[in-house]
Parts: C-alpha cells; structure tokens; sequence
C-alpha cells in the first residue's frame, strides 16, 4: 500500500468512526447544547490529527472563494463531514442553514461573528439582526451553532483558511437557507434542496424537514 492510499484509509476510518459516536449520541441524547458540545469536542480531536489525516496534497484548492471536499457519502439522508478550502478575503453575509453545524479548525483564520433576529418575522423579505458574538475559527478551536443559529464568516490573513465542518444533512439535501443583508434590513432565501421522500424520511425519524 502506497503512502497516499494508506492516509485515506486511515483517514476514511477516522471519519467512519466519528460519524459513528455523532450517531450515537444523536439517537440517544437529540440535538441540543450539550450534544452539540460532545460532537464539538469529537470534531476537534479528529482535527488536531492536521496534516497527517488532512495533508494539504490530498485535497485541491478551489479556483475562487471556496471548496467543500466531502468526507463522507452521507448516505440515506444522513450528515454532510466535509474539509472545506477557503481563500483569503472569502466572506459570508450573515445566514442561516436551517439546520445545526459544527466547524473545527485546520489552518488559517476564518472569523466569525454570530447574530440573532430582531424582528418578529412576518413581514415577507424584511429582518433585523444583531450581533451577539464573535469567534476565530483556526487550528486548536471549534464552534458549534443550533438549529436557526445565524453567523457570518470572513477569511484573514494571507493563509487559506481549513477545516473540517459537520452539517446535520449533507449540503446537498440542505434545507432552505436565510442570508440577512443588516445594512439592508432584508433577507433572501434559497430554495430547499430536500425533495419529499428526504423530508418524509427526516419526519419519521423525528427530525427538522
């Protein structure tokens, strides 16, 4: 077995193994804040493996802004476990995925800043957000975000930023997604990309379509 066929072996049963224990307490204990701290601290043991689980070699950099390498096949609806690729001066407006997410740091500085809405939500397009929170995401350090949670991101320095993020759906069965724009006191949405068997599927397992 040659060198890069024996990381990605170690590294896909790294990955199978965490998946298993986020499993495990998914089923036993839900989603919650001491639940998402257990996976949070699964997550960054699995980080601080860095380059010899994660060498920069095995995974390319995007073209422009940004790459989410998966990690796992999230098969039959299950979580997404990527390595995401950043570049310098790559910013997010604040948002919402509609479900619970995780990051661990790899390498680089990517800041956050967390935000809760303000308005009451019924006026269609319209919403107001306030900053109560900040973080920088890069080797050593993890965040973890509920359900509804909102952040922005901005990758600093001169170092692309990586890291290992753990969604509840993979990316491509997300649900719906909130961007606010504050200087606006708007927000859009983009469409779910969760068809109606995934959502039956989610409902009976007792999950957020």
């Amino acid at each position: 077995m040659d060198a890069v066929s024996a990381v990605a072996g170690k590294r896909q049963a790294a990955c199978t193994a965490l998946l298993r224990q986020v499993r495990e307490i998914h089923q036993r204990d839900g989603i919650n804040a001491a639940s998402l701290a257990r996976i949070k601290g699964l997550l960054l043991d699995l980080a601080g493996a860095g380059t010899a689980l994660f060498p920069e070699a095995d995974f390319a950099m995007p073209q422009a802004h940004g790459r989410n390498h998966l990690l796992d096949e999230a098969r039959d609806d299950g979580y997404g476990l990527y390595l995401t690729v950043s570049l310098p001066g790559k910013e997010a407006a604040p948002h919402d995925h509609g479900i619970w997410c995780l990051a661990a740091g790899l390498s680089g500085i990517e800041e956050q800043r967390f935000y809760r809405r303000t308005d009451d939500g019924r006026k269609p397009g319209f919403a107001t957000v306030e900053q109560i929170g900040d973080a920088r995401l890069e080797a050593g350090t993890a965040i973890a975000m509920a359900d509804h949670d909102i952040h922005s991101t901005l990758v600093v320095g001169d170092r692309p930023s990586r890291a290992l993020a753990l969604y509840g759906y993979a990316l491509t069965r997300f649900p719906a997604v909130v961007f606010y724009h504050p200087q606006f006191g708007t927000c859009r949405m983009l469409p779910s990309k969760r068809g109606p068997s995934a959502a039956a599927a989610s409902m009976a397992q007792g999950n957020r379509p």
